[in-house]
């Protein structure tokens, strides 16, 4: 039962790690899908 819990608490910290970890090297979904024509705004 641990190993269950330690096991969920390690995917948490990783998948909140990789998202802002890739959120701030610009690997966000929207720097990716938008081009160079887009108006934002």
């Amino acid at each position: 039962m641990k190993a269950m819990f330690a096991a969920f608490v390690a995917l948490v910290v990783i998948t909140v790690g990789a998202w802002y970890g890739l959120n701030h090297a610009g690997f966000s979904i929207q720097d990716r899908t938008s081009g160079d024509a887009v108006r934002l705004g």
